[in-house]
């Protein structure tokens, strides 16, 4: 992990980022809450305050690994001594009446009734811990002098009074939390419950005083600390050795020694930055682990815990960072997409949030940059600037990987984006479903959305079966395969064909079973997919299927009057054919599959025989077709009614039927004139049929005065009306 941090720290550094070098001794607290401990100069407690978040990156201390944690650390156990009846009476009282003023009565009854652990307060913090904190103040000795960071030895200096005080720090600090309780609001009975019955993480302070700049827990400590302790020694733990060549820049350094910096990485916890562990045989064939197997410089090392902790950092979620889900698996690994030039640019969630919200704007943000570029900023301005991108993983609880890492010229990455956006677009524009969308009382008609690059991971991971209906989870595509596409390396014609035989294979049968239980009507349609997952699923493989076409030279105006898609027409339209006879004959009883369902499969292989089989079982609907008259009085009857439904279901069909008749002679006389081989399907043929299918026949524009008894081309805008009703 080190080459790909180096390179962060790299681009950062050279585009004026000041990055904070952190002491591999410095981490971050644990999530969750904790109470920040104010102390005066005696030692006294002086505030007792509220962290509702202590981690990542709100709170630091210092710790030796995972032990002798300071001035963030946390108690044994609770602050008051309960035995097993006292719980049981405090939990029946607490949950009989909820209400603030009786569980704030409870609290107080409790610090009443039971002591403060007297154990507890004897042997906390051990003998040890207690040793190390003055060997750290020691260590800090050399910031006094600066008021801007003097608070950092007071706190230790003042914690250390606060223990050799009576009564015990931790009795006063019981009593201080039940003063909050008793005078403060609402917000301090849950903390303090917590802190009378279990470990509470505290975070010691220095209490607001004219002689301090800052606090000692201000982030802004981190830089003169390190700098402290890397000045200072440290006994039998340096943690800067002798003086050699830095194997990362080659240069003269003073060499790391000991623990390696542990930044607090999102989704992956604690991470090394490096480890080599001397129980594996296999890293140790020279006989060296830990820090003597690699030569690097101390400065160097703080700089680069320094860079991944500032591009990490909670509020640089969706810009410079986000988690992503793996190929297999529940845990997410984390993406960090660096362009050190623009760091504010929301470039993770641009190619990895395919949210409507977060996502496309995100990627809009993103395409004003190409832009801009197209102008010559990026191009004169950046031109060599890199975006960075790498993906972290959790190999196991102790082994942090970099799974995936490229630098990229901003200039090709910005055309990448370029390209992306018309890949995603390459959809036709009348294809989608409609949904009902949460807070709005109509049904929307939705469109194939705007998808990330990285979102191929996660819907590569669901096989659908049974018609489209069940989900079985399945091992999905890499984010590097991903990136491999969006960034085209190496062959992007045959990455782009292998997605596209793979999303075939997985998502075909969703696709194909959801154009038709849309062909039958929107009740059909919602008892197929009753909470509308499978047509935002749909949606999103088709945005999918588009992109993946695009990049096989295949644009939407080329291959929507292509014979792939306008075959999928056909067969969409005999569907609709379909369900219109059957609610004119069969008053509205429709077979589980429909005419043009039934040879697409038959259709993705052997395109000819498929239209010879829909040919021999049209007859009857055709029949059905040209009594345009019966069946247009049918339906002025019926219209507005019980069965105002059945009406819309054979205006589609008569409509479908007469749009039919063109796009049938037009196949014909393709195949006719094409040979065998000339008209063998592949994975794009597929993909365009399964478009073709999903898509439909286009509306037609509405006329001024039309009705069914002189219009039988009543169109798709007729049943999107109907279905909002």
């Amino acid at each position: 992990m080190l080459n790909d941090l180096l390179a962060i720290e790299r681009g950062m550094t050279a585009h004026g980022v000041g990055l904070v070098g952190r002491h591999p001794d410095i981490k971050d607290m644990a999530k969750g809450g904790a109470l920040r401990v104010r102390l005066d100069a005696s030692g006294t407690i002086a505030a007792v305050e509220i962290v509702v978040e202590a981690g990542r990156g709100a709170l630091w201390t210092l710790r030796d690994g995972q032990q002798n944690g300071f001035p963030g650390l946390k108690t044994a156990s609770g602050l008051l001594s309960l035995d097993a009846d006292a719980r049981s009476a405090h939990e029946k009282i607490w949950e009989t009446d909820k209400t603030p003023t009786s569980r704030r009565a409870e609290l107080l009854r409790l610090l009443r009734a039971c002591a403060p652990d007297d154990a507890q307060a004897l042997s906390w913090p051990k003998a040890g811990h207690k040793k190390r904190i003055a060997e750290r103040l020691l260590q800090l000795a050399a910031l006094r002098d600066d008021p801007l960071t003097a608070a950092a030895p007071a706190v230790f200096e003042r914690f250390l009074l606060a223990l050799d005080a009576s009564p015990s720090f931790l009795h006063r600090l019981a009593a201080a939390i039940g003063g909050h309780v008793e005078t403060d609001g609402d917000e301090w009975l849950d903390p303090a419950r917590m802190a009378f019955f279990g470990p509470v993480a505290l975070t010691i302070d220095v209490a607001a005083d004219a002689n301090f700049g800052r606090d000692a827990g201000d982030a802004r400590q981190i830089g003169p600390i390190s700098a402290a302790l890397n000045g200072a020694s440290t006994g039998a733990n340096p943690q800067a050795g002798g003086n050699g060549r830095c194997a990362l820049t080659g240069k003269p350094a003073r060499l790391h020694v000991g623990n390696f910096p542990q930044p607090n990485l999102p989704g992956l916890g604690q991470t090394y930055i490096f480890a080599r562990n001397s129980d594996i045989p296999s890293l140790t064939r020279y006989r060296r682990t830990s820090d003597a197997s690699f030569a690097v410089g101390a400065d160097l090392v703080g700089r680069l815990s320094g860079a991944i902790t500032a591009l990490t950092r909670d509020d640089a979620k969706g810009c410079t960072w986000r988690l992503i889900p793996a190929e297999t698996g529940d845990k997410p690994d984390l993406l960090i997409a660096s362009l050190a030039s623009e760091p504010e640019t929301h470039l993770a969630d641009a190619i990895a949030d395919d949210e409507e919200v977060g996502g496309e704007s995100a990627f809009m943000e993103l395409s004003s940059r190409v832009i801009a570029q197209s102008r010559g900023k990026h191009r004169h301005q950046y031109a060599q600037d890199e975006v960075l991108l790498l993906v972290l993983r959790a190999v196991d609880p102790a082994n942090r990987k970099a799974i995936y890492h490229r630098r990229a010229k901003a200039t090709d990455f910005f055309e990448a984006t370029k390209r992306w956006q018309e890949a995603k677009s390459n959809t036709p524009d009348w294809l989608g479903f409609r949904m009902p969308v949460k807070g709005k009382p109509e049904i929307v008609f939705r469109r194939p959305p705007h998808v990330a690059p990285l979102s191929i991971t996660a819907l590569s991971r669901v096989q659908f079966a049974n018609g489209g209906r069940r989900r079985v989870d399945v091992i999905g595509l890499t984010a590097a395969t991903a990136f491999g596409l969006f960034l085209g390396e190496g062959d992007a014609g045959q990455s782009a064909r292998r997605l596209l035989r793979l999303l075939l294979q997985r998502h075909g049968a969703l696709l194909g079973g959801l154009a038709q239980a849309h062909s039958k009507g929107i009740e059909r349609l919602k008892d197929f997919d009753p909470k509308t997952d499978l047509r935002r699923d749909a949606l999103r493989s088709a945005t999918w299927l588009g992109a993946l076409l695009h990049h096989l030279g295949r644009s939407k105006e080329v291959y929507m009057s292509d014979v792939a898609f306008r075959l999928g027409q056909l067969l969409a339209a005999a569907d609709v054919v379909h369900v219109g006879y059957c609610a004119d004959l069969r008053g509205g009883d429709v077979p589980p599959t429909l005419l043009g369902n039934s040879v697409l499969a038959i259709a993705g292989a052997h395109p000819v025989r498929a239209l010879s089989i829909l040919q021999s079982r049209w007859k009857p609907y055709g029949a059905w077709a040209r009594q345009v008259d019966r069946v247009s009085e049918k339906i002025n009857k019926l219209k507005g009614g019980k069965d105002d439904r059945l009406a819309w279901s054979m205006r589609l069909g008569l409509s479908n039927a007469r749009r039919i008749g063109p796009i049938a002679a037009e196949l014909a006389d393709h195949f006719r004139t094409n040979d065998a081989a000339s008209n063998k399907p592949d994975d794009q043929f597929k993909a365009e049929l399964l478009l073709g299918y999903m898509a439909g026949l286009p509306p037609l524009p509405k006329k001024e005065g039309s009705d069914a008894s002189n219009d039988h081309g009543d169109d798709l805008n007729d049943l999107n009306e109907e279905e909002q009703q």
